[in-house]
């Protein structure tokens, strides 16, 4: 009797061994676990606040620009004289009206003082009908084609600038209108042009846009501008035109071309490539953040870490419009919320504990 008592208690006790082994097993693994927990070391993270205020709304061309002057002459010579004088040299500045070339006037000047003086005696004789209204006339219109022929010899720029091509020398006969020149070494000696005059008070660049987004250019948009020769400025522009056409010069990449305003700005030099973004619209008082900060978990799901309770938090949210440096945070965040910066130092897990660094 008293050994069937002993066997059922070693029975029940291998029972009971079964039962609380692995029960202490897994206490003792949870007491491990919290400490491993309490002890792990906050990672040092880079921060940002979620802030406050405007986004703007860009497009940006598809390849950089050139500047060009506003306003540019091209001039060449009427008359078939003789260059006599050259008054200026390439890079002077000019003033309207300034003559820059005289030619060979001395017979213009003799035609002109012949018929200047013939129509001055025209219109003493016309007073007491000594002659006809005609005789008159053809005196008046003698003394005005002679005058053009002379003044024609003088070569005035219509603007005030820069010389930027001065393509004749003292002697030579440059023939006007579309001959070519003999020994012409330029596009513009090609043609019998002389002087080009470009006005350097202002400038304007031309660039091309995509097509998608020609109905959101308009004229008097706020464009930035950036050159290559000046990386770490950026210059403020006006779009003053807009193609009325797209171009198909490119058929995978049909673009308008958008011609901007751009100020006398020192170094700036015609010719120069740039860079342009046009600020389209603007998101007023709005939540953003950095865009680098947005990653996309999907085609449509956007997220973002932040710190919640000194621990990483993946964070859903939902954006509106964006630029290279800003996107706009419809939903997902509040003010202020520090958001973690992207960085190679450190991989995000959710529930890492982080210590924020701004």
């Amino acid at each position: 009797m008293l050994a069937n008592i002993r066997i059922g208690n070693i029975l029940d006790w291998m029972k009971m061994k079964k039962i609380v082994i692995p029960v202490l097993i897994i206490a003792v693994l949870l007491i491990v676990a919290i400490k491993v927990v309490s002890a792990e070391k906050p990672v040092p993270v880079n921060t940002v606040p979620v802030k406050k205020g405007d986004v703007d709304r860009i497009v940006s061309s598809t390849s950089s620009g050139s500047v060009e002057p506003a306003e540019k002459a091209n001039l060449m010579s009427e008359y078939p004289g003789a260059v006599t004088r050259i008054n200026y040299k390439k890079g002077d500045h000019v003033k309207k009206g300034d003559i820059i070339i005289v030619m060979d006037n001395a017979i213009a000047k003799v035609e002109l003082d012949s018929t200047e003086e013939a129509y001055s005696r025209a219109k003493r004789l016309f007073p007491s009908r000594a002659i006809s209204k005609a005789s008159l006339d053809t005196a008046m219109y003698a003394y005005r084609g002679a005058l053009a022929r002379y003044e024609q010899s003088f070569i005035r720029t219509p603007l005030s600038g820069v010389i930027t091509e001065l393509n004749v020398h003292l002697g030579e006969f440059p023939l006007g209108g579309n001959s070519m020149l003999p020994g012409a070494t330029s596009s513009l000696q090609q043609y019998g042009l002389l002087v080009q005059v470009v006005d350097d008070g202002s400038y304007h660049i031309k660039a091309p846009f995509d097509e998608v987004d020609s109905g959101m250019i308009k004229t008097g948009q706020q464009a930035h501008i950036t050159f290559d020769a000046f990386p770490d400025r950026v210059f403020e522009g006006r779009v003053i035109d807009v193609s009325p056409a797209v171009s198909t010069a490119l058929d995978l990449n049909r673009t308008i071309e958008a011609q901007i305003s751009l100020p006398h700005i020192s170094g700036i030099k015609m010719g120069m490539s740039a860079d342009v973004e046009i600020i389209v619209s603007v998101a007023k008082d709005v939540l953003y953040v950095p865009t680098y900060t947005i990653q996309d978990s999907s085609a449509t799901n956007k997220f973002v870490w932040v710190v919640r309770n000194g621990r990483a938090a993946k964070t859903d949210v939902q954006t509106g419009i964006s630029n290279w440096d800003s996107t706009v945070i419809t939903k997902g965040l509040t003010q202020d919320m520090k958001v973690i910066l992207p960085s190679d130092k450190y991989t995000l897990r959710e529930g890492m504990k982080v210590s924020a660094h701004d």
